[in-house]
């Protein structure tokens, strides 16, 4: 019995002890959120732990643990010790201090948070998961959009009618006037369900240099359109290691980069021991006053062991920035390997209110599976990098349901039950699909598209332009798209019209092919590559409003496009066309004296964009982040022979563009264009480069009729110039408001450099036209000062150029232009 009873004391000692060596819990704040990455001091040492994601922690040391000393940045550290320990369960609250980040002061010496934040950076190729030859994951993220319930009151405000009259008689029955249940029934409603949930499955396969993240389940709540999945998958960078991050569209200088310690304070806020002897130092990090960058704030735990990012959380510094808080959880694999295991962004979206409180759109995200040598076939990965594909509904739930490893909560299912009868109600996936073609620029109208761009237009030449365009919709016919536009011009008076037909062959490649008609406008020796992107609203191309010189044509043409890979577009054409001169041109040949002309032309284009993301839909390609370099070529062989045409040539044409965000220095913008044409032909098929000065225009009088261009010669009059080969380059550095920034008030100093070469083999054909070609080569610089204004989106500066070389003017104000400069805010 004795002996019993002493192995049973052994055994509740051992259990004891072991029970005195662990601690597990949650940390969370007043308002019972989740604090993530909270450091944990042990019994007032320098070992301990951290808290994850979720604000969950899970101690085990080598000694009992008498004492916990929980600390976070923005809180007030809280200590814990004997019987407040618990082996599991714990619920440790930490309350946020009132007080706000001071000034930093800056005293003698080195920084000793810079020496960490250095050897971060000079590991940074080698902690960088993205550098990883090959890689392979499946993650799981919820997205959900609900109110934060505390910021709800859930009274019952009731008003008495002696609330509304000073004083009643003693025959007057007080009685209610109006009862305010708004607050109740919103508490009620959000305590039940989400406004929206969205659960996706991904599973991401990488071996260089393919990269593909497939969506393989997407539920979202009362919409069957899988894109929503892109709002997880582009939410935030992958990687912490890139010089700009991505946050929500937005590119933020990294405080992990080269030269980052000039341009943010850091602050070492604590420091832990870890069981390998190692220490993970916690660093706060904001930028210094007046950056010219945009910029993050927040706190980042990096392990003195590879010197890598262990844990992190950061929001935009700009309070004009979307309010959004990201989090990102690494874990170590081996020596200099380290790997994301969970993302996390939490938005308030401040555009929306609901009984003045705002909702949250919150995104929860977990890698599991994660294999680094998986051993890829190359071959089997796509080369789209996101690729989503429409699933059937008991498929999703069973994928979803294998890989979430729990059942959902009451208030996510109402969601689904609650958002998807509300959808059918009141057509919200319709409502959904509008949206969607207006963002494309038309308004669906039955079963055709209408062009917003076409209803309405200005140049000098036609002045106001007023036209209708219209295309049928994909639910109309799936493989087919019929389309055509009319448009009038009060200024030339005259009717310009086309329509077109695209027959779809397979949606993944985009093989289409196509026929057109265009009876309308083009420019006297214009550089048009069919497979260059139409500019967008957004790139400040103003030069179409004051063209001088055009053609008027009759064009008929037709062909095949197709995407061989996702970076690569093709199309081949052939085309007839007949062009009239819109002035007194005229043009010698052997036989005759002419305006009229007709060409013939075989085509062959391709636009090659190596660095672009694109993603593969059930409705085709879309492009998920513009990247440079593009190239575009062009090549035509024009042909007498074909369709009564009048002129044999060769005609070869060039773009290449090129942007890069460079730390310190802003964006450098770089476009190269070249073309050269063989055979004589009239100043239709010839080059004049992109001038955007009007030969009538005061210089110093800057107006509607003079706004700068973001990629023309400003100070090169219209058709100055006439080329069949020439060579053109300009180069833009926009540095941003590096050098000034006054609170809101931060201006954009751009510059400009632009230059120009070219040649005219034979100028005697060419009759009632300035003929001058640029074999001496044309120089132009210039200054603009942009967002001296700012709207919500839209921001206007002005710009000076500057005209010098060997075609500088006689007159020295001739070679200056001052014009208005615009630059869109966001």
């Amino acid at each position: 019995m004795q002996k019993l009873f002493t192995l049973l004391c052994a055994a509740l000692i051992s259990i004891s002890s072991y029970a005195q060596n662990k601690a597990s819990g949650r940390v969370v704040d007043e308002e019972g959120q989740g604090l993530p990455f909270v450091n944990i001091r042990i019994n007032s040492g320098k070992f301990g732990g951290t808290t994850d994601l979720d604000g969950y922690f899970d101690l085990n040391a080598k000694e009992p643990i008498s004492n916990l000393n929980f600390s976070y940045i923005g809180f007030e550290s809280k200590k814990l010790s004997g019987s407040e320990i618990l082996e599991e369960g714990m619920n440790v609250v930490l309350i946020e201090k009132s007080t706000t980040l001071g000034e930093v002061t800056v005293l003698p010496g080195e920084n000793p948070a810079h020496r960490i934040v250095n050897r971060a950076v000079a590991n940074k190729k080698l902690n960088d998961p993205q550098s990883l030859e090959e890689f392979s994951y499946f993650s799981y993220s919820k997205f959900f959009v609900t109110l934060v319930l505390d910021s709800v009151d859930p009274s019952i405000d009731t008003i008495m009618l002696s609330d509304r009259i000073d004083s009643l008689s003693a025959e007057t029955t007080d009685s209610i006037v109006r009862i305010d249940s708004s607050g109740y029934n919103l508490h009620d409603f959000f305590s039940n369900q989400h406004l929206f949930f969205m659960e996706t499955l991904t599973e991401r396969k990488v071996k260089k240099p393919r990269d593909n993240e497939e969506v393989l389940a997407n539920r979202t709540s009362g919409f069957k359109n899988p894109m929503f999945a892109m709002l997880v998958t582009q939410m935030q960078s992958f990687s912490f290691y890139q010089d700009y991050i991505g946050i929500s569209g937005g590119e933020y200088l990294n405080p992990i980069s080269k030269g980052s310690t000039k341009r943010y304070y850091f602050i070492i806020e604590d420091s832990l021991f870890t069981e390998s002897g190692d220490t993970i130092f916690t660093l706060s990090f904001r930028p210094r006053p007046n950056t010219g960058f945009k910029a993050l704030e927040g706190v980042i735990n990096i392990d003195s062991r590879d010197w890598a990012i262990v844990n992190l959380r950061a929001t935009p510094a700009s309070a004009d920035a979307l309010p959004i808080e990201i989090r990102q959880e690494y874990k170590r694999f081996g020596p200099h390997t380290w790997f994301p295991t969970s993302f996390e962004a939490d938005i308030k979206l401040k555009m929306v209110e609901i009984n003045d409180a705002t909702p949250m759109a919150i995104m929860r995200r977990k890698l599991m599976r994660i294999n680094l040598n998986p051993g890829l076939d190359r071959s089997s990965i796509s080369r789209n990098d996101l690729t989503i594909e429409e699933k059937d509904q008991e498929e999703v739930d069973s994928l979803l349901n294998a890989f979430r490893g729990y059942e959902l909560d009451s208030v996510e299912q109402n969601t689904y039950t609650f958002i998807d009868s509300l959808s059918e109600a009141e057509n919200l996936e319709q409502n959904l699909n509008l949206l969607l073609t207006l963002q494309r620029g038309y308004i669906p109208l039955y079963w055709v598209n209408l062009d917003l761009g076409s209803i309405v237009n200005y140049n000098t030449y036609e002045g106001f332009r007023l036209g209708l365009g219209v295309e049928t919709r994909r639910d109309f016919i799936d493989w087919m798209t019929l389309g055509g536009y009319y448009a009038y011009g009060f200024g030339d008076k005259a009717h310009k019209y086309g329509g077109n037909i695209r027959i779809e062959l397979i949606k993944n490649l985009r093989w289409e092919l196509f026929a057109d008609y265009k009876s309308d406008l083009f420019e006297t020796s214009g550089f048009d590559i069919p497979s260059m992107e139409k500019p967008s609203l957004f790139e400040n191309s103003y030069r179409r409003l004051y063209i001088e010189q055009w053609d008027y044509s009759q064009r008929l043409r037709g062909g095949m496009r197709i995407d061989p890979f996702p970076t690569i577009n093709i199309e081949l054409a052939a085309q007839h066309e007949r062009r009239s001169t819109t002035r007194d041109y005229l043009f010698v040949t052997e036989d005759e004296i002419g305006s009229t002309f007709r060409f013939s032309e075989l085509t062959a284009s391709i636009r090659y964009a190596p660095a672009e993301e694109y993603a593969e839909t059930p409705f085709g390609k879309i492009k998920l982040k513009q990247r440079y370099p593009v190239f575009n070529l062009h090549y035509a062989r024009g042909s007498s022979e074909l369709w009564d045409a009048d002129f044999d040539y060769h005609r070869l044409m060039l773009q290449a563009d090129y942007k890069h965000l460079t730390r310190g220095f802003g964006e450098t913008s770089l476009r190269l264009r070249s073309a050269v044409v063989i055979g004589d032909v009239p100043a239709a098929k010839l080059f004049s480069p992109a001038a955007n000065y009007r030969n009538e225009d005061d210089i110093w009088t800057p107006n509607i009729r003079s706004f700068a261009d973001r990629n023309s010669f400003e100070t090169m009059r219209f058709n100055e110039f006439l080329n069949d080969r020439f060579i053109s380059l300009m180069w833009r550095q926009d540095f941003r408001s590096i050098f000034f920034r006054k609170g809101d008030f931060a201006p954009h100093l751009e510059m400009v450099h632009r230059l120009a070469f070219g040649s005219l083999e034979d100028p005697s054909p060419h009759l009632n036209l300035v003929v001058q070609d640029l074999r001496k080569g044309f120089f132009e610089s210039g200054l603009e000062f942009n967002r001296l204004y700012t709207s919500n989106f839209f921001a206007a500066g002005i710009g000076l150029y500057y005209r010098y070389g060997p075609y500088q003017l006689p007159e020295a104000i001739d070679n200056f232009a001052f014009k208005l400069s615009s630059k869109f805010s966001f």
